[in-house]
């Protein structure tokens, strides 16, 4: 394990994590029934059977997404999002967080 590259990871895993939480608790109040939702297939690139478990709970564990699914091959994941508009912010805040896992561990 890489310290350094631990804390980056933990710092900027944190700060998304708040920042969709605030996102959703936002689209709440304003009386967003959740219709908008969407299925989505990501796929990994971690080589490992427990990193992309870990993955798939780091995405669940993201208000907004949750983690339905990992294929056979272990390097698709199935993802739910609450929202159609986040996929685009969703694969890149992901390939950032997988990224940054694979270099920490």
């Amino acid at each position: 394990m890489k310290p350094l590259y631990f804390i980056y990871f933990f710092i900027y895993y944190a700060y998304k994590v708040t920042e969709s939480g605030l996102a959703i608790a936002l689209q709440i109040v304003r009386g967003s029934r959740g219709d908008n939702g969407m299925l989505i297939k990501y796929h990994t690139s971690l080589k490992k059977g427990w990193r992309v478990v870990m993955l798939f709970n780091l995405i669940s564990m993201t208000p907004g997404s949750m983690s339905i699914d990992i294929n056979e091959e272990n390097d698709t994941i199935l993802v739910h999002l609450l929202n159609r508009g986040d996929r685009d912010n969703f694969l890149a805040v992901t390939g950032k967080i997988e990224r940054l896992l694979s270099k920490a561990l």
